[in-house]
């Protein structure tokens, strides 16, 4: 027969079984998520994981008392900083903060009777935890990562939120006037297309460029458009049909093109629909470039535009002509 001392540790790495199983499975659902959807999730997958794993050590034999209060202080101050930074970033993460200190709670051991029932060891081990300086070093490490994992959490949260504000559908149904830019719809309310008469750039042998139209649009109100933008919300958006002729075969550099709007002082990069690298002798290709603007009251608040971009010939030997910036300013009238 066992005596009741027996029966009750037998009971303590039961019930410490059950509950560090649960917490490994915390730990283990917690690096899924992170890596499949939100950074913010790692340390509890680490806090989770180590307590999961201190308690099945339990069925290896006694453990020594000091390193369980040592790793239960720890605990608790890392999920206090969990807790209060995740409420920063949503509620389902404080709800599973508080699944950890449930279950961690659960299997560890509370008052004289609990500690009792323990089944300790009096031996000091090898290893005593607070009597190490990596123990200290790994717990002021482990909050600070709790921390910077939960701003990044937050931060990738509200650009997940950004993107999916800039994609959504229109406020109502019958608006089907929009502008169709990487794969999606940005609906706007009014437009004006004023057409460019006059504005061919002869200054570079090797090609001419000219603006054919330009189209403002006022954007419908609640869209974000552009992680590299910030997310920021935009009020408009400009397209600028260009057109440039080879005279000679060039490179046309329309990635690192910039438009300046002087009466509203923005300068945006552009985006394009088109490949314009490589173009040959003769050939001319038109395209449109749009720009995102964040302050705009009215379709009639751009005055005027300038667009700059860069060619190159792919023929060197013409040095004194090898490259141009063109600086096209346009009046909107």
């Amino acid at each position: 027969m066992l005596d009741k001392n027996k029966l009750n540790e037998i009971g303590v790495i039961k019930r410490r079984s059950i509950f560090g199983t649960a917490l490994i499975v915390m730990a283990i659902w917690s690096l899924l998520v992170t890596f499949m959807s939100n950074v913010a999730l790692l340390p509890y997958g680490i806090v989770s994981g180590i307590v999961g794993i201190f308690f099945f050590k339990t069925k290896k034999g006694p453990i020594y008392k000091q390193n369980e209060l040592a790793l239960k202080i720890a605990f608790y101050i890392l999920s206090a900083i969990e807790l209060i930074f995740s409420s920063t970033v949503d509620g389902s993460f404080v709800w599973a903060t508080i699944l950890i200190i449930i279950f961690y709670s659960a299997g560890a051991p509370w008052g004289k009777q609990g500690y009792a029932n323990q089944g300790y060891s009096s031996q000091e081990p090898k290893v005593i935890l607070k009597k190490k300086w990596w123990f200290y070093l790994a717990i002021v490490a482990l909050g600070f990562f709790t921390m910077t994992f939960s701003i990044s959490g937050y931060n990738q949260l509200t650009d997940n939120n950004s993107q999916a504000t800039s994609h959504k559908s229109p406020s109502t149904t019958e608006n089907d006037k929009y502008v169709r830019l990487d794969g999606h719809k940005i609906y706007y309310t009014a437009s004006k297309k004023y057409s460019i008469s006059g504005s061919e750039d002869t200054s570079w042998p090797a090609a001419t460029a000219d603006i054919n139209n330009v189209t403002v649009y006022k954007i419908e109100s609640g869209y974000t458009y552009g992680s590299k933008r910030g997310g920021k919300k935009v009020q408009g958006m400009v397209a600028i049909n260009v057109k440039v002729k080879a005279l000679k075969d060039i490179d046309v550099n329309m990635d690192s093109a910039t438009v300046s709007i002087p009466s509203i002082d923005e300068q945006h990069d552009i985006e394009t629909k088109e490949d314009w690298d490589d173009q040959d002798k003769g050939i001319s290709k038109s395209g449109t470039l749009y720009v995102p603007i964040y302050k705009m009251h009215s379709i009639n608040s751009i005055k005027s535009l300038r667009l700059k971009f860069d060619c190159t010939q792919q023929d060197t030997d013409d040095v004194d002509n090898y490259d141009h910036t063109y600086d096209m300013t346009i009046d909107l009238k």
